[in-house]
């Protein structure tokens, strides 16, 4: 993955079950910034190592669509992982997905794993990436080291399904104000940020027919920095692009910023207010920083949905 693939969030990673072809040859197309075959949890356990070469055979047609193309394999625990990175290691893939890391030393392992791969591939070192889930309290302690514990690492995903399993809190669902898992999300925060990795991946909305809710929890997640979400369900993306991006409100204000503070120093000065906020130099690079995001963000979609459209008809 080169440095350009990264340097724009992560809105929306959608998950597809390796085994099934129809939803793997569809994934792409729904506008996901990644997609996420997947060899664990949607997979049943006596179709896991049948699903390796079905996933390995479509990752260099996926690559050309789009969306980066993550692969998550079966967590250290069960075996599987060795054979999982083995099998689908290949040109075309971007990062795996490491399910219930809980240590920085399962990232030693893996890089061991990958490494190896890489080489029978004929792919660079470091190629390929990884983004560790963290779905454990286990893990949740450990998130900071995990984050920072090898230069493949993306940045770290919640997976707050298995994290309140892990909990055994009482109900399947919960909150809508996310009360439950609200201290989870913000230490995954500050752990990604002094790893000096982007801001986390949250964890699914499992609610997938729940739209407002849905765009609820993408705020709040939004609000304490994520960078984006797993979605389970392609209805989910389109919300999560745009709950992720830039509001355009906020981005006209920083427009606004940066005029009226370039007009202020022309006379000079430095501390100014702006609609009764007030504005200084770091203010005014935050407000820089978020219109350049609105830029990018937009000219990525609009490419996006350029080669989407040449894939429709062919031309």
């Amino acid at each position: 993955m080169s440095a350009a693939d990264t340097s724009l969030p992560l809105r929306s990673l959608l998950f597809a079950p390796g085994n099934e072809p129809r939803k793997v040859q569809k994934v792409a197309t729904f506008g996901s910034d990644a997609i996420i075959l997947d060899l664990e949890d949607a997979v049943p356990d006596a179709d896991k190592v049948a699903t390796r070469p079905l996933v390995r055979a479509v990752l260099a047609d996926l690559a050309t669509v789009g969306p980066l193309v993550f692969v998550r394999v079966n967590s250290l625990p069960t075996g599987l992982t060795a054979g999982d990175v083995e099998g689908v290691v290949a040109p075309g893939i971007h990062a795996i997905v490491l399910p219930k890391t809980e240590a920085p030393e399962d990232l030693d392992a893996v890089d061991a794993m990958l490494a190896a791969a890489e080489r029978r591939a004929g792919l660079p070192p470091g190629r390929v990436k990884v983004l560790p889930i963290v779905e454990t309290a286990r893990g949740l302690l450990a998130a900071s080291a995990i984050a920072g514990a090898s230069p493949r690492v993306i940045t770290i995903a919640f997976g707050s399904g298995d994290y309140t399993r892990d909990l055994e809190l009482p109900a399947i669902r919960w909150s809508l104000e996310g009360t439950e898992i609200f201290y989870a999300r913000a230490k995954l925060i500050v752990d990604a940020r002094a790893a000096g990795r982007p801001g986390p991946i949250d964890g699914p909305y499992i609610a997938v027919r729940d739209a407002q809710g849905f765009e609820v929890d993408c705020r709040t997640a939004r609000r304490l920095g994520f960078q984006g979400k797993i979605c389970i369900h392609p209805s989910q993306v389109t919300p999560a692009n745009r709950m992720f991006a830039p509001d355009p409100e906020e981005v006209a204000f920083c427009r606004k910023v940066i005029e009226s503070f370039k007009a202020a120093e022309a006379t000079g000065s430095a501390s100014i207010t702006v609609d009764g906020i007030f504005v200084d130099y770091p203010i005014v690079d935050k407000a820089a920083r978020i219109v350049a995001l609105a830029e990018r963000l937009a000219a990525k979609d609009a490419a996006a949905g350029g080669a989407a459209a040449t894939e429709r008809t062919g031309r």
